[in-house]
């Protein structure tokens, strides 16, 4: 079982610890900043692709909601119109660092990685190619060799993927950067190993997308924006599905008063467990690492009723195709995207390319 991949606890205060390691942050910042400026000077080469990109990212290391952020963004642009396709890292896939492939509904975990599996998932039945692979311009001209109608990219991650070269909207550009941030914010502010971020907090953006969770699937996402292109999105969280017959739905709010496993291998796992406590759910947490791998698990370990609840997330549930076990709902997302924010989104797209 993997039990790595957490955030300390130190990332989120300027203590005796983050000091401790500040001189190394800043030796990791020197050369973090010096691999930008061989870029933008040209003596490190970024390569283009011929159709706009949105890099949908972090500057914080682990999850704050990237994933459901592209899955909501490809579905809007399909129906704006659009045609969207998704490049993806593919982390913990079974390719070798110069390949790269399109995400298959056959495809397991193992093969493209738990989130590329996912948006697969999703954006499967709208005809929205997924690819992967480590060099994300060689991903992204592949999948435009093979969806010649694709207009637009969604790249998930890869804002500090230099070598694709971007010409942003902030600069009269259609290439858009979005910081994707959760609760937690920048933590202590401190660079890693000091602090939780791979690049300073004052990094420049056309946009950031501040996430919060809720239960409440009527309450409307703010539809203005704050100030300097700030956008605050609610990420609902929706009716458990069974795992071995997702047809079969139960609201969150049944499990109220009932003690459940709650099983959580993502970067925070505490945005998953906070909403099931704050609608009466009994947690029993079983927190893993982020990516962690399901096939040697067994729930009966830390399940006192052998006919208790299972909770997972989806991210995690898609690594447990092979598990026949009927105690697991799987608790979805759905992150409902601010008009004023597509809106902007589109007049960005909808720019003379001759502009660049």
């Amino acid at each position: 079982m993997n039990m790595h991949l957490k955030a300390p606890a130190f990332w989120e205060t300027k203590g005796p610890i983050a000091f401790l390691l500040w001189p190394i942050a800043l030796i990791y910042g020197f050369v973090m900043q010096g691999r930008k400026y061989l870029f933008d000077r040209g003596f490190l080469k970024a390569n283009a692709l011929p159709v706009p990109i949105i890099f949908v990212g972090n500057i914080r290391v682990g999850g704050t909601g990237k994933t459901p952020c592209v899955i909501a963004l490809a579905q809007a642009l399909y129906w704006a119109g659009f045609s969207p396709g998704v490049i993806s890292r593919g982390y913990r896939s079974s390719l070798k660092p110069d390949q790269t492939k399109e995400v298959t509904l056959s495809d397991s975990a193992l093969d493209v990685g738990d989130e590329p599996k996912l948006l697969g998932r999703y954006l499967s039945p709208l005809q929205i190619p997924v690819w992967i692979g480590a060099n994300r311009q060689l991903a992204g001209i592949h999948l435009l060799q093979a969806h010649k109608a694709c207009n637009v990219i969604i790249s998930d991650d890869g804002l500090s993927h230099y070598s694709l070269s971007r010409y942003c909207a902030r600069e009269g550009g259609r290439d858009i950067e979005l910081v994707v941030r959760d609760a937690r914010r920048e933590g202590n502010t401190f660079l890693l190993p000091a602090g939780p971020l791979r690049e300073p907090s004052t990094r420049a953006r056309d946009a950031t997308l501040n996430i919060s969770m809720t239960l409440d699937q009527n309450h409307p996402n703010p539809e203005t924006t704050i100030t300097n292109q700030h956008y605050s999105i609610d990420c609902v969280m929706g009716d458990a599905y069974q795992l071995i017959q997702p047809k079969i739905t139960r609201a969150l709010r049944d499990f109220k008063e009932q003690t459940v496993l709650a099983v959580a291998g993502i970067a925070h796992p505490e945005k998953f467990f906070a909403p099931l406590r704050s609608i009466g759910i009994v947690v029993l947490p079983l927190t893993l690492g982020d990516h962690a791998d399901y096939s040697n698990i067994a729930f009966d370990a830390y399940l006192s009723d052998p006919d208790g609840v299972i909770l997972m997330t989806e991210k995690d549930a898609v690594k447990c195709s092979q598990i026949q076990d009927p105690r697991i709902w799987v608790v979805p997302l759905v992150m409902p995207l601010p008009k004023s924010l597509l809106n902007w989104i589109t007049q960005i797209l909808h720019r003379q390319p001759d502009n660049q």
